[in-house]
């Protein structure tokens, strides 16, 4: 079946939803980009995601990454598409922060998101560089940046991100990957193994930059003790090119359930003694605290948002697929006229309800994503301080939900697809339950999801004594005071209104644990992810409904029978259906918050554990 991607979608959100001229016309961008631009790059983009991204999808899962006597050699076409892609202003150097002529966030993200569906095995590679890239923009020195950039941003070279240990997965502060200095300061020996890194050792690549966490020797405990180092997979001569094996070693590919495709590696970090790494930053202070696991969460925070919108990439293929499935497949009779003759599938209202429900779950996650996008640009690139930190905070606050929720709410999208398909779908004749094996990894990835809501519970809503989500709170009420009586969306603000107050209930619940913290602490670990369901469910339900009084004004404007008038009137579908079907959860799941249930507490461990 042939791989088509709603780039309507993406154009009513850059051209018609976000406010695009705004982020063009910074003075990074204005010179390179109008709004007359947006339908150009996307097309280009969707026409390089059919006919070079998308056919390495089914044969890279079919064929995976292989590690035979020391060598990694990826699926057919990997090496090459990766280096297109990198060299032709597909990848990194549009990404980058900082770097002149690289796109805007809302619109390289719109062109990658297209990729990502085509296949998302292959998008990851470039997302991790262009992390490396950024931090060495960031962080790096001059030589640095020079020594690494380069080759990085052409695609002859690629990076990674290595925290994951055997024994220290999410706990990152109990690593023991350890470093030591050397006659030169910035220059470390570096021993110790990290596992579960995605293109530790990809073979798509001359060389790999390595970002690798470890405890210099007398470094304090937990995550204050780390730093970071450069670490390259071959040392770099002086002149640019390629020195000796710097004794990282690939000890196994992982055999997982989904990308296949993708190298992820076991790494063993000096274990002939002669691994080194270039520290970032600067050395341990005098109580053994460096900055590495600072600068690190520069390139977990970009790879957090990453992660969310590539399983809504993916669920949003998966969508696509099983919609234009449900129009081919002739099966059944309308319900209540057995007599009558045979019709597709997507005249059965079982069928029609869950391709709404894909349709508003998978446009709603991409709008809050795109919205921390913006945010993210205009932090990155207003001249306003106060803007720019302000934004920043929104966009913080978003993380979690982008990541947490939107890598959840892909799972049962694409399982939804399936279940369109029926019986085909469950095999590998429909690409669909690849992207379902693909997409579970990213509510692993980055965090668990318990991870993401903590950092919602424990640190988002508790930033700048509650100013930042007060702020993010304040985005949502005045959408609702301005709009709530708005001619024909009267029940929907209602609701929006009644899932706000449900969030301010939240808040007041998580407030008043804190502040009886030794008596109520596991209330809060307990309520984490139903808190960061609430607020990104809210946070839908408002960006939807603004997607929808667009829609709205735009056929009071249209003629009867233009092209245009199915695609607003589905924005107006999608929306009601989240507001009236979705959103009411939130109302149980603040009674349930409230409710301070905690049987899972008094449940013997015995009980939990089947011998």
């Amino acid at each position: 079946m042939e791989y088509k991607y709603n780039v309507r979608e993406l154009q009513f959100i850059l051209k018609e939803w976000l406010p695009t001229e705004r982020v063009f016309a910074f003075d990074r961008f204005k010179d390179n980009f109008t709004i007359d631009d947006v339908d150009m790059y996307l097309n280009e983009g969707y026409r390089i995601a059919r006919e070079v991204v998308n056919p390495l999808n089914a044969e890279g899962d079919e064929v995976g990454s292989v590690l035979k006597d020391g060598v990694v050699t990826p699926p057919p076409g990997f090496a090459e598409t990766y280096k297109f892609l990198q060299e032709n202003g597909w990848g990194s150097t549009s990404e980058c922060i900082k770097l002149e002529g690289g796109m805007p966030l809302i619109l390289y993200k719109a062109i990658f998101e297209m990729n990502t569906g085509a296949c998302p095995a292959l998008t990851s590679y470039i997302k991790l560089t262009s992390g490396v890239a950024n931090l060495l923009l960031k962080f790096g020195t001059d030589e640095d940046r020079e020594r690494f950039l380069p080759k990085l941003l052409s695609g002859d070279w690629q990076g990674t991100m290595c925290l994951t240990e055997p024994n220290a997965g999410s706990d990152v502060g109990d690593s023991t990957t350890r470093s030591y200095p050397t006659d030169d300061p910035r220059v470390w020996k570096i021993k110790g193994t990290k596992m579960f890194i995605t293109a530790g050792d990809a073979g798509t690549c001359e060389n790999t930059i390595h970002m690798v966490l470890a405890r210099p020797e007398g470094g304090a405990p937990g995550t204050a003790g780390l730093g970071l180092y450069i670490v390259p997979k071959y040392r770099i001569n002086e002149d640019g090119s390629l020195g000796a094996f710097n004794d990282v070693i690939t000890a196994r590919l992982e055999h997982k359930m989904g990308l296949k495709a993708q190298a992820t590696a076991l790494l063993n970090f000096g274990e002939n003694d002669d691994c080194y790494g270039i520290m970032m930053g600067p050395p341990p202070d005098e109580k053994g605290r460096s900055r590495g696991m600072a600068m690190m969460f520069n390139m977990m925070n970009e790879s957090r948002i990453g992660t969310g919108h590539n399983s809504n990439s993916q669920a949003s293929a998966a969508y696509s697929y099983a919609s234009r499935y449900a129009t081919e497949r002739i099966q059944g009779r309308p319900f209540g006229n057995p007599k009558a003759d045979r019709v597709p599938i997507i005249k059965h209202e079982d069928i029609r309800r869950m391709l709404l429900d894909m349709k508003a779950v998978t446009e709603g996650v991409r709008a809050m994503i795109f919205k921390g996008f913006y945010y993210l640009d205009i932090e990155s690139n207003s001249p306003d301080k106060e803007e720019a930190e302000r934004y920043g905070g929104l966009a913080a606050v978003l993380m979690p939900l982008v990541k947490g929720f939107g890598s959840e709410a892909s799972l049962p999208v694409i399982a939804e697809a399936i279940q369109v398909l029926g019986g085909v779908g469950y095999t590998k004749e429909y690409p669909v339950e690849q992207y379902l094996r693909d997409s579970k990894i990213l509510t692993i990835w980055e965090g668990t999801t318990f991870i993401q809501a903590n950092d919602l519970v424990g640190r988002k809503i508790r930033m700048k004594n509650g100013a930042t989500f007060a702020d993010w709170m304040g985005t949502i009420k005045s959408f609702i005071d301005a709009e709530k009586d708005h001619k024909g969306f009267e029940r929907e603000m209602k609701r929006l209104e009644e899932g706000y107050g449900c969030r301010e209930r939240i808040r007041d619940c998580f407030a008043g644990w804190y502040e009886n913290f030794d008596e109520k602490k596991s209330f809060i670990p307990l309520n984490a992810v139903n808190a960061m369901t609430v607020c990104a469910q809210v946070q839908i339900t408002q960006c939807l409904l603004e997607q929808a009084l667009i829609a709205q004004a735009r056929i009071d404007e249209l003629p009867e029978g233009h092209h245009d008038r199915p695609f607003y009137l589905g924005k107006i579908a999608s929306s009601r259906y989240w507001t009236n079907r979705i959103l009411p959860q939130v109302m149980l799941t603040t009674s349930i918050i409230e409710a301070e249930e905690d049987s899972c507490l008094d449940c013997p461990e015995e009980a939990l554990v089947i011998n």
